[in-house]
């Protein structure tokens, strides 16, 4: 009878264990992946569509789990994280997508970095040579964090720097730590260039004035 009564128990705490799982979760959808197949977003907001891993026939056949002639399940057009304006690259099809709920809500899904996991997804041959796109933080001029040790390799945008433009700038070791401003103007002179009968001409010389910083520009 003890015996008895202590199975009973047992099973009826891993019930209320199971209940409150059940509670716990429920209206929930934890992260899952998404394989993409289309990125024809009428509305150009960066929106995909997908097969649910859970639901990809391509994936549970891959993974021992016989599908038959199952159809694929297509969900509704994602939103992108982070936001933006147009279409997602071609290149994106049939890329797996880390898809997350928006705040916790289910019912706003949004989808990621594209994901490269051969053990858990072996339909994945090679790895992938895309992304989806991806957003710089942007800085106004003079208000940069600091170029340090620690920020080497971070990218960012300069909001209103040198002649009021923006510029991209990576934080790197250049005789001290620098924010390097990326330069993407051709400066020569004309005569430094062929004439019409192609002759070279006279070259000149000038000063360049750098546009990166001091060092640690940026910081306090």
């Amino acid at each position: 009878m003890g015996r008895n009564v202590e199975l009973f128990g047992k099973l009826l705490n891993n019930y209320n264990q199971a209940a409150q799982y059940a509670r716990d979760n429920a209206g929930t959808l934890k992260e899952t992946a998404g394989r993409v197949i289309d990125v024809e977003d009428p509305k150009e907001m960066g929106r995909v569509r997908v097969v649910l891993r859970e639901v990809d026939p391509k994936y549970l056949e891959a993974n021992g789990l016989p599908q038959g002639d199952a159809k694929e399940t297509e969900s509704d057009w994602i939103n992108p994280f982070p936001a933006f304006k147009g279409k997602q690259p071609k290149s994106l099809l049939e890329k797996r997508v880390k898809i997350m709920p928006s705040q916790g809500d289910p019912n706003k899904m949004v989808f990621g970095d594209v994901l490269f996991d051969k053990d858990d997804d072996p339909t994945i041959k090679e790895m992938p040579n895309t992304s989806n796109m991806t957003r710089l933080p942007v800085y106004k001029a003079g208000e940069l964090p600091p170029a340090t040790k620690e920020n080497v390799g971070c990218v960012i945008v300069e909001e209103g720097g040198p002649q009021g433009y923006d510029w991209l700038m990576v934080c790197l070791n250049r005789g001290g730590y620098k924010w390097v401003r990326h330069i993407d103007r051709l400066h020569y002179h004309d005569g430094q260039l062929p004439d019409a009968d192609n002759d070279s001409e006279k070259r000149t010389y000038d000063a360049v004035t750098a546009t990166t910083g001091s060092p640690n520009e940026g910081s306090d």
